[in-house]
């Protein structure tokens, strides 16, 4: 999932720098104002998930900011937070469509709660515009593009599950080879294809907010939790989940989940309740699951139970020529994207996307497909517009990492992060393992480089 874009606008330059220390490692990307003037015009180039806006400002209030986005049919939740607790203010931004109102001083664990909410309602938002835009037609069968036989053989593997809801299905394979575009196109070529659709990362979010961010919880279960809140589980019940990266749950919350799946029954943290949850349970991983069973970090219970309906989605190496259709449909993507009219590749590029071993997959392939097109200048992208790594395992670490003179200690260690991605042909598992750090640390140096894509 991608990381949610944040604005923060206040005129108190102390206040952006707290706000700034407070989310610096939060997973998302918070872009700070001082003027609301800027934050418009901000608006009109890039829509962010979530604006954060003091309200007593001498430029604009916040109130009236609101009013000028609604105007604009910007339609982002909008949190307002002031100093002054005044009844009218905070009916008069309700009224106007303010998402919360906090006070200050901020408290920050209060705020990244209101920040998840927030982002959970702009994604659920889209989710439905896009539905409304043509979901069905998107994912459908014609989107998983290929004719070899392990792409047909995924095709008939949907054409049976996607009829039987009450399956459990796990996906499994390399980073970047479309287990999220599989388990969509499940989705809505299904019954339920009229119904809700979420994907959870697991690894984006740490064990205890994972599990408030599934399950939900009552007022008053833990210290910021003044109102009741759905989980997306109960969010979703009607349609279908996507838990990717299941195997960064931890143990306890591993349990819990389990008895869900088995009992379809859930209960909100700090609850009573067991509440009835009818919904298509997908997974996705790319880990090797038996080992984490053998080592203790996943439960062999939990694995049985996801693993009643398995799929491997291949790498795009192990895929022939499927390499050249797919990138065929991406020149005609980035044509509409970038207004231009190039027509394929050459019979020499066409040789040398089939001579890569891609270890990246389809968003290694989209990412060269994508920069080629936005330098092409001709009728048909030719080899030597095709840019790709030459990756292969070297055989020590001064044999495949060298680095120029100068460098600062965070660049050497960026452009080390890179290389030991590529040594593992992109796999996170074996990449976290090698440097000795958990998948969230992983995450958290991905971000800091600009490496999540």
């Amino acid at each position: 999932m991608p990381v949610p874009t944040v604005y923060f606008l206040d005129d108190d330059e102390n206040i952006v720098k707290l706000v700034k220390y407070g989310l610096r490692s939060e997973q998302m990307d918070v872009k700070f104002f001082t003027h609301p003037s800027d934050l418009i015009e901000a608006i009109k180039i890039e829509y962010p998930d979530v604006v954060i806006s003091d309200v007593m400002m001498p430029e604009m209030d916040g109130i009236e900011m609101i009013d000028k986005l609604r105007a604009m049919s910007r339609q982002m939740p909008i949190i307002l937070v002031t100093a002054k607790a005044a009844v009218d203010t905070a009916v008069r931004a309700m009224k106007a469509g303010a998402f919360e109102y906090l006070l200050k001083p901020i408290n920050f664990d209060e705020l990244k709660l209101a920040i998840g909410r927030a982002v959970e309602v702009a994604r659920l938002r889209n989710e439905v515009a896009e539905f409304k835009s043509g979901f069905k037609t998107r994912y459908s069968f014609e989107n998983l593009i290929g004719e070899s036989e392990k792409i047909i053989a995924i095709r008939e593997f949907i054409q049976r599950i996607s009829a039987v809801p009450e399956a459990v299905i796990l996906l499994r394979g390399e980073s970047g080879v479309g287990k999220n575009l599989v388990s969509r196109v499940i989705h809505y070529t299904g019954p339920m294809a009229d119904k809700r659709y979420l994907e959870i990362n697991c690894a984006s979010l740490p064990s205890n907010l994972l599990e408030a961010e599934l399950f939900g919880y009552e007022r008053g279960a833990f210290t910021d939790a003044k109102a009741s809140k759905k989980g997306l589980l109960e969010v979703a019940s009607g349609g279908t989940v996507l838990l990717d990266e299941i195997t960064s749950m931890d143990l306890p919350l591993q349990a819990k989940f389990l008895s869900f799946i088995e009992n379809r029954k859930m209960r909100r943290v700090g609850g009573l309740d067991e509440l009835p949850v009818d919904l298509r349970v997908i997974s996705a991983t790319n880990s090797d699951l038996e080992a984490d069973v053998a080592g203790g970090k996943f439960r062999s219970d939990l694995f049985y139970r996801i693993n009643v309906v398995s799929l491997v989605v291949p790498p795009l190496r192990e895929r022939g020529k499927d390499v050249i259709l797919i990138g065929r449909k991406l020149i005609e993507d980035f044509n509409q994207k970038f207004r231009k009219h190039v027509k394929g590749f050459t019979a020499a590029a066409e040789r040398k996307l089939l001579g890569h071993k891609w270890p990246g997959n389809v968003r290694e392939l989209r990412n060269v497909v994508e920069r080629a097109m936005i330098f092409a200048s001709g009728d048909y992208l030719n080899a030597d517009e095709i840019a790709m790594s030459d990756i292969s395992q070297p055989s020590s670490m001064q044999d495949g990492l060298k680095l120029p003179k100068g460098l600062s200690f965070e660049q050497i260690e960026g452009e080390y992060l890179k290389k030991v991605l590529e040594w593992n042909e992109f796999n996170l598992e074996a990449t976290a393992k090698q440097l000795g750090v958990t998948r969230k640390t992983l995450w958290e140096k991905r971000k800091k480089y600009g490496l999540l894509n």
